[in-house]
């Protein structure tokens, strides 16, 4: 009994951290006005869920939304070499 308690909250937490990281920013903003109306606090919840927008993903530490930097090649060459 004591062990299913356990795997319960151990997937209960798991549920949430996958919704914190991979949600979109837009599905978050709705989970915390929903969770405000059933009497959580708001700014609690929007502080924890991370509603700052994003690349649509949920995480902004890739660094692809940043605007790409002058010295930064704007297209790739790829250079094919016969093998003999």
């Amino acid at each position: 009994m004591v062990q299913n308690l356990i795997v319960a909250a151990i997937v209960v937490v798991a549920l949430l951290y996958i919704v914190r990281k991979y949600l979109p920013a837009g599905l978050r903003q709705k989970l915390v006005y929903r969770m405000s109306a059933r009497g959580a606090s708001q700014s609690k919840m929007a502080q924890w869920l991370n509603t700052e927008s994003s690349c649509g993903s949920g995480c902004d530490t890739c660094k692809s939304c940043a605007e790409p930097t002058a010295e930064a090649p704007s297209e790739r060459v790829i250079k094919i070499h016969v093998r003999r």
